[in-house]
């Protein structure tokens, strides 16, 4: 974001404007990673690495049921180098010990692996109005390898998190490409915020959408440790209460008549997360859901969705963007939980309603166009002869 005031001077005068947007890693205060503490180390068989290799994808992952794992959403559907991770290929690799179980996305190697991931947004803002509070992700496993049992996820209001990191009980535990191979790291107990010395929460917030989900956390964070668990010690063990996404900054900017000709080195501000509300209720619908799986049920899907103005698209049988859109705005106007998910259940809802309201036209149309039925006078019988 660009922040002007006034008619702006030349470049060898011009004063540095700040910019916000997000980059990928961030340490603050010294790097405060060590290895996993012993009392933690049942978190080894729920949080996992999340690669893809033609795409050199590496991100963290966790267990939040037995065969559903939670990440952002940006590992799955962010373009590297021009190319988007080919969800066929997307591996989660669970380690425990000198043990791991490695499974791919339910349906993979189909054409509807897209239709076993709900997901806050696959269009991803790097400047203002930035994306980062609908930044995750859940994924149906092709078999469930959380055999150590999920994560649980324990959604709070931000002022609760503030206060918990004030008494030290937020901390994270992710894979970094920096740390030792294979191995999950430990970041110290850690802050969640919401002002900070270089800017405040009221200008902070005009810059996210959804900026209610958002987490401000100082965790200390490197390359592949998207996707991980911000994590708060509770008396039942370590429960996640956040999905760790990016890292917010603040970029001084240099204009020569209103254009931007040089960028300085950034401010970091704060890593982000999303907090576990804005995911939470979603994990068991996925888990449960009997979802589409075929060309010709997405097909009819689209359909019905076009016939309501809903969907703008070809009717390619395929949940891309608009597709999941156009399911979402149905979700919100009949008063139902918001997934985006292809299910067989949607569809038969939106099958059965086409019908009752062809049903009620066509019975509005036959009382409007049908003529008055004539109310004859009872006959008299005792005016004919008996017979």
């Amino acid at each position: 974001m660009q922040v002007r005031a006034g008619a702006l001077p030349p470049l060898q005068d011009a004063a540095g404007l700040p910019s916000d947007h997000l980059q990928p890693v961030a340490i603050f205060n010294g790097d405060q990673r060590i290895e996993v503490p012993e009392q933690y180390g049942a978190l080894e068989g729920k949080i996992g690495m999340l690669y893809e290799q033609s795409t050199q994808t590496l991100c963290t992952a966790f267990c939040v049921g037995q065969g559903i794992i939670a990440t952002a959403a940006h590992c799955l559907f962010q373009p590297k180098n021009n190319k988007l991770p080919d969800l066929n290929e997307v591996t989660f690799r669970l380690s425990y010990g000198k043990t791991y179980q490695t499974s791919g996305i339910n349906g993979r190697h189909t054409p509807f692996a897209k239709n076993s991931i709900a997901v806050g947004t696959t269009s991803f803002n790097n400047e203002p109005p930035l994306s980062a509070p609908k930044d995750w992700a859940l994924v149906r496993l092709e078999r469930p390898i959380c055999r150590f049992g999920p994560l649980k996820i324990d959604p709070r209001p931000v002022q609760e998190l503030i206060e918990k990191s004030q008494q030290k009980k937020i901390f994270q535990v992710a894979y970094h490409w920096d740390w030792k191979h294979w191995q999950l790291a430990y970041s110290t107990p850690c802050k969640v915020s919401r002002d900070f010395d270089q800017i405040k929460w009221r200008f902070i917030k005009q810059h996210f959408i959804n900026f209610h989900e958002l987490v401000l956390h100082d965790c200390d964070t490197g390359g592949a440790s998207s996707g991980s668990p911000i994590l708060m010690d509770t008396p039942e063990g370590p429960a996640a209460v956040a999905i760790n996404v990016g890292t917010y900054t603040r970029t001084r900017i240099l204009l020569r008549e209103g254009r931007i000709v040089k960028r300085l080195k950034p401010d970091i501000i704060a890593n982000t997360g999303v907090n576990g509300t804005a995911f939470n209720d979603i994990i068991q619908a996925l888990e449960t859901a009997d979802l589409l799986a075929s060309v010709e049920d997405m097909m009819r899907l689209q359909n019905e969705l076009l016939l309501r103005g809903l969907y703008v698209g070809t009717l390619d049988g395929q949940l891309g963007r608009a597709t999941r859109n156009a399911i979402l705005k149905f979700e919100e106007t009949q008063g139902m939980q918001q997934t985006g998910l292809p299910t067989k259940a949607l569809l038969k809802r939106l099958d059965e309603e086409r019908v009752k309201a062809s049903h009620t036209m066509s019975t509005i149309r036959g009382n409007v166009n049908e003529p008055p039925r004539p109310n004859p006078t009872p006959r008299n019988l005792n005016n004919f002869p008996a017979e």
